[in-house]
């Protein structure tokens, strides 16, 4: 079309256009505070000319679309970190609370316990008054203190490691309902871009998955319609098109420390798949590693502590006699290191009377020979009975007690900062990834003010050519 009308045609087009750029705009500044929000943008091409004798003549402008301005790079990233802080955060709360337990100071600490364990049995030895009453009525009444110290403490442990095993349960119905959204979400997307690209809805997507990742550690792409894929690790699929596999959280009679503890599985009754292995970040990740890997191994570390007490104590008291004549255990014998914090008790003899106390090596009142012996112990390095070794010999390092508390204690320290270091680094990395994410995909007010600036004056400048054209179509008609 040529001539005024053509003119007409041409403007028309640029203020459509134009009112679309300030209607996208205008959702870009509506949404700057929106998590997750990604800037859009019109795409516009010049419409073809038609072509003449003259020369081409411009029909002028459209838009073609409205674009997201994100970066699957970026997004993966952000999926990754997220999942690293997830599982890092719920390990290093859970070592925060087991180094409480094991480097507890004072004399209510077990380092206080088995301190003052050993110091009543040096003033049993050093007693002067025949029989030793009060000595022994204190050495029964302390190391009563220290049995109850450490299935105090084992009692701890264990319900950090069922707290841990509620929360991962309770995530997986948090995954679910997120898996759910995502499917929900790619179906609308696909459908959607049928017509028009779905970018509010991508971004409602990315959204999703960030959360998903903050609980479990996943990877993702497109398949060829748009729709996204989310995968576990080991190749099992979470998110297919609008299929979803369900999680499920059952009992796992077979569990080391605890039969109610739950196993993580595809919810598939036919073919359940069990997924505990390969869920490997995210917070419910961590969580089976606080449950299956950091809590038992404080655990055990207090088994073998509760154990080699036990087995030292026994070997030196079972050589001595009590004031009758006595012999036998201080301490309950045990066939395992496995489970001694939480059952280890002084033995139904030393309960009874303290003149079961084997002081001596001979059933004389005076006689403190074996008491010598029994507050020796402190200083008495010897190989340590690990969990495994019985009946076996022991297998661990040679050391005392108190040496080997103080490492477990510094083992468990160090890894409480290493932990909190990989967090503190993450979060670091995280901030980034999402400045990152900012500068390219962010909404800056400066940038939409200066384009509606700029779509104003086209707005302007294309109304006063209709006006112009409108004068000059007045003028022909009042010619004719």
């Amino acid at each position: 079309m040529s001539g005024l009308f053509g003119v007409l045609g041409v403007s028309g087009a640029g203020l459509l256009v134009n009112q679309r750029g300030i209607a996208t705009t205008s959702h870009n500044v509506a949404n700057v505070d929106t998590p997750g929000y990604s800037r859009q943008r019109m795409l516009v091409e010049a419409i073809p000319g038609q072509t003449r004798s003259e020369g081409a003549a411009g029909l002028g402008v459209e838009s073609v679309g409205v674009i997201r301005i994100s970066d699957a790079l970026i997004q993966a990233q952000l999926l990754r970190e997220q999942a690293g802080i997830g599982s890092l955060e719920a390990q290093r709360q859970a070592l925060d609370q087991i180094e409480a337990v094991v480097n507890e100071q004072g004399e209510s600490g077990l380092g206080g316990a088995l301190d003052a364990f050993y110091d009543a049995l040096g003033d049993l030895a050093s007693a002067t008054a025949p029989g030793q009453p009060a000595e022994r009525e204190a050495l029964r009444r302390i190391a009563g203190t220290l049995v109850q110290t450490l299935q105090s403490a084992d009692a701890t442990l264990r319900a950090i490691q069922a707290g841990a095993n509620s929360a991962l349960v309770s995530q997986i119905d948090q995954v679910n309902a997120l898996t759910a959204e995502i499917a929900t979400l790619n179906e609308a997307i696909v459908a959607q871009e049928v017509v028009s690209p779905a970018t509010d809805l991508r971004d409602q997507r990315d959204r999703a998955l960030r959360d998903l990742a903050q609980l479990v550690d996943v990877t993702t792409f497109e398949d060829g319609n748009g729709a996204a894929v989310v995968m576990l690790g080991g190749g099992i699929s979470l998110v297919q098109g609008n299929t979803v596999t369900r999680l499920s959280a059952v009992q796992d009679p077979s569990h080391p420390f605890d039969p109610s503890f739950s196993l993580i599985t595809s919810s598939d009754p036919a073919n359940p798949v069990d997924l505990s292995s390969v869920i490997g970040g995210g917070s419910v990740g961590g969580h089976l590693a606080v449950r299956d890997s950091i809590v038992p191994g404080a655990i055990r570390s207090l088994d073998t502590i509760a154990y080699n007490l036990s087995a030292q104590v026994n070997a030196v008291h079972s050589a001595g006699q009590g004031l009758g004549g006595s012999v036998g255990d201080f301490f309950t014998a045990f066939a395992a290191v496995e489970d001694a914090a939480a059952t280890i008790a002084l033995d139904p003899t030393i309960l009874a009377s303290t003149d079961a106390i084997a002081a001596g090596l001979g059933p004389d009142p005076g006689d403190n020979r074996n008491a010598l012996a029994l507050a020796a112990l402190r200083d008495s390095a010897a190989p340590l009975f690990l969990p495994g070794d019985p009946p076996g010999p022991a297998t661990g390092p040679t050391r005392t007690l108190g040496d080997h508390l103080a490492a477990v204690v510094a083992d468990v320290g160090q890894q409480t900062r290493v932990v909190a270091s990989a967090e503190t680094q993450q979060r670091s990395t995280l901030r980034h990834v999402e400045d990152r994410r900012d500068e390219l995909s962010g909404v800056s007010l400066d940038e939409e003010m200066g384009n509606l600036i700029r779509l104003e004056a086209a707005f302007q400048a294309n109304a006063r050519v209709i006006a112009n054209v409108d004068e000059m179509l007045d003028s022909l008609l009042s010619l004719l």
